[in-house]
């Protein structure tokens, strides 16, 4: 006997073997159990998700020498010869090939005909938006008063290319992508089925690549048991998908959240002398640390990780390092740079550069204030006191002199900018009673300039060009904010470079005014939960 695929081998038979589509099976169920079944159904949704299969199963239903029936025996001469695709009355029309006004033609000259052996008719059109404008038009009448032996599933993968009086004559199904830990569960019983054995965490790398397709992921567990000879393992999977070693990825996140730019160093030396591809770091990187992200919010890890107990308690503590709000922003350069990476042909130096900027970026934020590897992050480091200025000597600097409590409790009238500058130290207090310890090390980068008019001039230097950026781009908002709690004054706040050519007036009104209108309509890049 031919060998068959996983695919066709343990496609579903029955509603309940359809995995991840409950709301279509169950409906489904009920419509046979109450005589209810519509002439017309309109299956969209990706691809590998049981379109097809389940209207396979709905005409087992109908056609089961037992039925019609929700529950089809698949053991009489009906239901084998669909399952086998012997069916005479069961006509799977490939709809992209066939796709003509003579196809349709020849489809309802058919159609009046009566069942040869089955109770009744059933047609199915694959890639039914493919029929073209007058073929749709042409199938219409027969689908608005259909014989009563006769019924029909449309499947679509874009349903907004069925034509409106198309869709109005069928009852409209969305199949939705499988969730990973529905294809685990029907992985493990396929290597159940054929007594392999399998590591948890090589199960939720195949669902992971399959991106909700069951047909995918069928396929690909197939491949890596004839690649393996029945040993599924992760290294086994990594190596057919091409994705990057997990234990790589944990030394790169180490390295990342710990400051380790030697280790950064390292970890990218590997990649490069072992050939892996750079996006494909990249894009691995980035799932791993939107796991980190999900996991530092609270939620609970994937179903996938439940096997693999030392992963899981690494991930989480990589997590309580890092936090929701540093986990954000590595996400968001390692896309930035994805988008560069097409653009140059020294990818592994790009690749370098960037992971060592975002492994400084931790370690200086742990030398400002964040929690060191290891330590809870709701565990702040004891605060150091701040050093009282010298006893003054005149009436008029006593006058200035810091009370204990913030805010800074000055003289009423403009600041002066040697005020300013000197109570700035204090600046890195005021972030962190607002709870923005991660911009400390992004704004104590920067000196106050000048003060005119309201408006107090940050001042970076050139080699802080990145957090000039960052503050000037989007958070120009919380570091008002503590700058007003610190100096107890509503000030305007100017980024500017060192050797940045100022902008123009008009320029500088309309981006503040841009910069004003998404915080208040798309809100701040900041997440709310706790660092």
């Amino acid at each position: 006997m031919a060998y068959q695929t996983f695919a066709l081998k343990y496609r579903p038979r029955t509603f309940d073997e359809i995995v991840g589509q409950d709301h279509v099976a169950t409906t489904l169920r009920n419509a046979v159990s109450e005589g209810r079944v519509a002439h017309g159904y309109l299956f969209a949704g990706p691809r590998g998700t049981g379109k097809t299969s389940t209207a396979r199963v709905l005409a087992k239903a109908l056609s089961c020498e037992r039925g019609p029936t929700p529950d089809p025996c698949c053991e009489c001469d009906i239901c084998v010869a669909i399952d086998s695709g012997r069916a005479l009355d069961v006509i799977e029309m490939d709809a992209a090939s066939n796709r003509g006004v003579d196809d349709i033609r020849k489809l309802r000259e058919g159609i009046g005909y009566a069942p040869t052996r089955a109770r009744c008719k059933f047609y199915i059109l694959d890639e039914a938006h493919m029929l073209t404008p007058e073929a749709s038009n042409a199938l219409l009448k027969t689908l608005e008063e259909p014989p009563e032996h006769a019924y029909f599933v449309l499947a679509t993968t874009e349903p907004h290319r069925i034509l409106p009086t198309i869709r109005s004559r069928c009852q409209s199904f969305e199949f939705r992508p499988i969730p990973p830990a529905l294809i685990v569960e029907a992985l493990r019983r396929i290597a159940q089925g054929e007594g392999v054995e399998v590591e948890e965490q090589a199960l939720g790398a195949i669902a992971r690549a399959a991106g909700g397709a069951m047909r995918d992921a069928e396929s690909i567990f197939d491949q890596v048991i004839a690649y393996g000879r029945g040993d599924v393992t992760l290294e086994v999977v990594n190596s057919i998908l091409g994705v990057t070693d997990a234990e790589l990825l944990a030394s790169l996140a180490d390295a990342v959240a710990g400051g380790d730019i030697e280790g950064v160093f390292r970890a990218v030396d590997e990649v490069v002398a072992s050939g892996k591809d750079i996006g494909q770091l990249l894009e691995d990187l980035s799932l791993y640390f939107r796991d980190l992200l999900r996991l530092s919010l609270g939620a609970a890890p994937p179903q996938w990780m439940e096997g693999a107990a030392a992963g899981r308690e690494r991930m989480q503590s990589q997590a309580q390092v890092l936090g929701a709000r540093r986990a954000a922003e590595i996400i968001e350069e390692l896309a930035e740079t994805g988008g560069r990476l097409r653009e140059t042909s020294q990818q592994p130096l790009l690749l370098e550069v960037s992971l060592a900027h975002l492994a400084s970026l931790s370690g200086e934020a742990q030398v400002a204030g964040e929690p060191e590897p290891g330590r809870p992050r709701s565990e702040r480091p004891v605060e150091q006191p701040v050093e009282e200025p010298a006893v003054a000597d005149t009436a008029e600097e006593r006058a200035e002199e810091p009370p204990s409590p913030e805010p800074v409790d000055l003289p009423e009238g403009p600041l002066a900018i040697e005020v300013v500058r000197r109570y700035w130290p204090r600046m890195a207090d005021a972030l962190r009673e607002a709870e923005h310890v991660s911009l400390v090390p992004l704004v104590m980068a920067a000196t106050p300039g000048a003060v005119e008019e309201g408006t107090l001039t940050l001042d970076f230097p050139a080699e802080s060009a990145w957090q000039f950026e960052r503050v000037r781009q989007s958070y120009l908002r919380p570091v008002r904010a503590a700058i007003e709690a610190l100096y107890g004054r509503e000030m305007e706040i100017e980024c500017r470079l060192e050797g940045a050519a100022p902008a123009e007036p008009g320029a500088q009104l309309q981006e503040q005014i841009a910069q004003e209108l998404m915080l208040n309509f798309e809100g701040s890049e900041e997440l709310d939960a706790e660092e």
